[in-house]
């Protein structure tokens, strides 16, 4: 007897927890999670040029990867035009060489090009000899930089996709791009029949499916950064110094529309200026920008400079 009762007692709670996921599973069909927000309707991927994106309005992307480049990179001209074309994604993959691999290829490299400058100068070639003979020594510095360690190789793959609203407009905008990037000796190919392969490489995964990369020493790679500009500063504001490239004076509004809001932050170790630099923001703001600042001053360091200004606020 007691064991049947207690039987139909875990059949009952057995029912109503059927029932209430059930009701929860109903519930749940009109729940959206963020992949259903952002993701279009569909992707085709079976051209072997480009890609088309279902959505409320037909999309076309074209992926492009860097087939050649030049012998010596400019900053900050060397991939501006890529980072400012316009409707485009860009993703550089980074991956460091060891010290060893570097020393092995270079040394290889070294011998062949030795070996071929001989050749050149058996048979008379004197242009030949002398460019190899560059090549050699620049590969012999680069490898001598690398084992005293003021240098490293890096090997690189830099991947962009267009988008556009018509196959007119993505050829359009493929050959602008193309010429755009020749001016710095750049050469674009498409990812023919990889479209699908350089689209997901190109997502925010951090997944690099293109095995297409460049060899990049320290300061090479230095100019792939998106740092496409070299003047740094506002166009109004308080003067902070001046441009050690330019030579032009750095001017800084903390209250420029530029920027995405008014917080700023200092970092230093001790005795390298933060100090001064708060207190010098604080002065010139007061006396060329009439801004009034509040200094929670803990050591009582701000109360010369707020007696002298009589704008800033200090509490102790």
């Amino acid at each position: 007897m007691f064991g049947s009762k207690k039987q139909n007692t875990t059949n009952e709670l057995e029912l109503e927890v059927n029932k209430t996921s059930e009701n929860k599973s109903i519930f749940k069909t009109d729940e959206k999670d963020l992949k259903h927000l952002i993701a279009p309707g569909g992707i085709d991927a079976s051209y072997t040029n480009h890609i088309e994106i279902a959505s409320n309005k037909t999309r076309y992307a074209r992926s492009m990867i860097i087939a050649a480049l030049p012998r010596m990179c400019t900053f900050p001209e060397f991939l501006r035009g890529m980072y400012t074309f316009g409707d485009i994604n860009v993703s550089v993959f980074i991956n460091p060489v060891s010290e060893s691999t570097s020393q092995t290829d270079l040394n290889r490299t070294i011998n062949e090009l030795e070996s071929e400058r001989v050749v050149a100068q058996d048979r008379g070639d004197i242009n030949r000899e002398r460019i190899i003979e560059q090549k050699r020594m620049e590969a012999e510095e680069l490898r001598d930089a690398i084992a005293a360690g003021f240098n490293k190789l890096f090997e690189a793959t830099v991947i962009s996709t267009i988008f556009a609203y018509s196959m007119e407009e993505l050829d359009k905008y493929t050959e602008l791009l193309t010429n755009e990037m020749s001016k710095n000796l750049i050469d674009m190919k498409p990812a023919w029949a990889m479209q699908d392969v350089a689209f997901q490489s190109n997502m925010p995964f951090c997944e690099n499916k293109i095995n297409k990369s460049h060899t990049f020493d320290r300061r090479a790679m230095s100019t792939v950064f998106p740092f496409f500009n070299s003047e740094v500063g506002h166009e109004n504001g308080i003067p902070l110094g001046f441009n050690k490239q330019t030579g032009l004076p750095i001017l800084y509004d903390n209250f420029s529309p530029k920027l995405t809001n008014y917080n700023m932050i200092v970092f230093g170790k001790s005795g390298a200026g933060k100090s001064v630099t708060i207190k010098t923001i604080s002065a010139r703001s007061s006396i060329l920008m009439g801004i009034e600042s509040l200094a929670l001053d803990a050591e009582g360091e701000y109360g010369i400079v707020a007696e002298s200004l009589r704008r800033c606020k200090c509490c102790n």
